[in-house]
């Protein structure tokens, strides 16, 4: 099983993903959907034995992060975003952000931006958006187990 911890809009606020990082059992990647950005290099240097992959977000102006990643994990395709460039504010269906995951033939959308934490479904895709580990105090988890995706949000 492969199991992946997913935080976004930390806006300088790692305390609490340090803390769920460290007390969690067999994480095998760390996912952080933007905002900030920097606050994901320093998961990176607390954490070097953890895959930590990121994207910016809008507030993210200094980084070398990609906008967008695709990832292969546990063999489920995983697309990330922050989601400021596929309207996630705007369009309540996230119907723009869905098309490109579908198109990308992913199996799973993360995203952030809202600091509302989310869960949908769209024909064979799961959108999820953690929330703010700032703002509404919430994470997610993934579980790849086989061909079976599994995902909740938590409260910090």
């Amino acid at each position: 099983m492969k199991k992946i911890l997913i935080f976004s809009d930390t806006h300088g606020y790692i305390d609490s993903c340090i803390n769920i990082i460290s007390s969690a059992d067999m994480v095998s990647a760390v996912i952080h959907a933007g905002d900030c950005a920097d606050d994901a290099d320093d998961l990176i240097s607390i954490f070097p034995h953890i895959p930590i992959y990121h994207v910016k977000g809008n507030n993210d102006f200094y980084t070398g992060a990609p906008s967008k990643l695709m990832l292969e994990i546990g063999g489920k395709n995983i697309f990330v975003t922050h989601g400021h460039e596929y309207r996630v504010k705007y369009e309540s269906d996230y119907r723009t952000l869905a098309q490109k995951a579908l198109d990308a033939d992913a199996d799973l959308a993360i995203f952030g931006h809202t600091h509302i934490p989310y869960t949908g479904y769209i024909k064979n895709l799961t959108l999820l958006n953690p929330g703010s580990i700032r703002f509404s105090r919430t994470y997610a988890i993934a579980e790849i187990d086989g061909t079976t995706l599994k995902t909740k949000i938590l409260d910090v």
